[in-house]
């Protein structure tokens, strides 16, 4: 998803679009959602962090020259993610509204050390409330 929202904010600011770098700029993406979706650190869901990784992205993509011409593809790389997610979001409601809207997720996560050993147990908890 990353790579193609990149390939689309080059397209829409007319940037010449350079496969290897729009490649690398998208794997980093990647990377760090696994890194963020398997982590308990609280730190990968900072803001700013978010904030570096998406300019960081966007610099790496493009490599813009000028600093107008790099907020300019900036802003049109967060538009297009937020259009993206919100076309997801609407896909999936449209599919099963019924999974998204009325339930209420939360996680728990126990950390176990028995034996001398690190182990992470993950339990997810569905509270089934109806509105």
């Amino acid at each position: 998803m990353n790579y193609i929202i990149l390939f689309a904010t080059g397209t829409i600011v007319k940037s010449p679009i350079k496969i290897i770098r729009t490649f690398i700029s998208s794997t980093i993406g990647s990377v760090y959602a696994i890194i963020s979706y398997m982590s308990v650190l609280e730190i990968y869901s900072n803001i700013i962090l978010k904030i570096i990784l998406s300019i960081s992205m966007v610099y790496i993509a493009f490599g813009s020259k000028s600093l107008k011409q790099f907020l300019k593809q900036l802003i049109i790389f967060y538009l297009t993610s937020f259009t993206f997610g919100g076309v997801a979001f609407a896909f999936l409601y449209f599919i099963s509204p019924q999974n998204i809207l009325m339930e209420k997720r939360s996680t728990n996560r126990n950390i176990s050390n028995k034996n001398n050993s690190d182990s992470w147990n993950y339990r997810v908890h569905y509270n089934h409330n109806s509105v």
